[in-house]
């Protein structure tokens, strides 16, 4: 039986007097990777945010393996083994790419295997080996991608969550990125996907949520979404 690593129950959030999220519950089981599906500002990034401490919620809880994590701050979180891949990928510009990897295992139990897991990285993503030495403002847009899932694996996560990761990537560094994401996932790393792009969620992920204004509209397995035209045209606009 799959043990239950992320568990959000009725969250609900927003900035200011804005709500943003209405009683939102989402699960996500050890070793799968479920994927968050919706148009743009109904949310998506909200939820991440909740689950990484950056946004705290108005009401509802938030659980990582069993622990109330909901009004604990980020580096708290962070070190239970929650790492964010932000949209817009947040890296440092003006250092290089071997100096952002290794700022991604700034916790003490990531700090005495930076080495293993940057070779890990270099491993998965041969372009930034080469590159390791370049200004990450140098980069490609589909390598700096590589270099915001690389710096977040450097923490040796237990749940890796992604915020558009094929946002603005050419077609081959999309096929590139999502090809690690599934091999990563059949090594056993648990994965929460926030993606608009329909096609690519729907095959890579075990099961799906959609929200829509804010609340869950329909969750279901992946398979049948797929499946489903009804449900593809009311709720994910295909």
């Amino acid at each position: 039986m799959q043990s239950l690593m992320l568990d959000i129950r009725g969250l609900s959030a927003g900035y200011g007097e804005l709500e943003v999220l209405k009683e939102v519950s989402i699960s996500v089981f050890k070793g799968e990777m479920v994927a968050l599906l919706g148009a743009n500002n109904v949310g998506k990034t909200t939820v991440v945010n909740c689950v990484s401490g950056i946004v705290k919620p108005c009401a509802g809880q938030l659980f990582f393996e069993g622990s109330d994590i909901s009004r604990l701050p980020p580096h708290e979180i962070a070190a239970r083994g929650i790492r964010q891949v932000p949209e817009g990928r947040q890296l440092f510009p003006r250092m290089t790419v071997w100096e952002n990897l290794w700022l991604g295992g700034f916790t003490r139990a990531a700090r005495n295997s930076r080495r293993e897991r940057a070779a890990f990285v270099m491993e998965l993503f041969p372009q930034l080996k080469e590159r390791q030495k370049q200004l990450a403002e140098t980069l490609s847009g589909g390598e700096q991608q590589m270099l915001a899932i690389g710096r977040a694996l450097m923490g040796g996560p237990k749940l890796l969550m992604l915020d558009e990761p094929s946002l603005g990537l050419s077609p081959r560094f999309v096929l590139t990125i999502f090809e690690a994401l599934s091999l990563l996932q059949s090594q056993g790393l648990t994965i929460l996907l926030v993606e608009q792009n329909l096609k690519l969620a729907l095959n890579h992920a075990q099961r799906c949520y959609v929200l829509e204004r804010g609340e869950i509209a329909i969750s279901g397995d992946s398979q049948d979404m797929r499946s489903d035209q009804a449900v593809r045209r009311a709720y994910l606009g295909a």
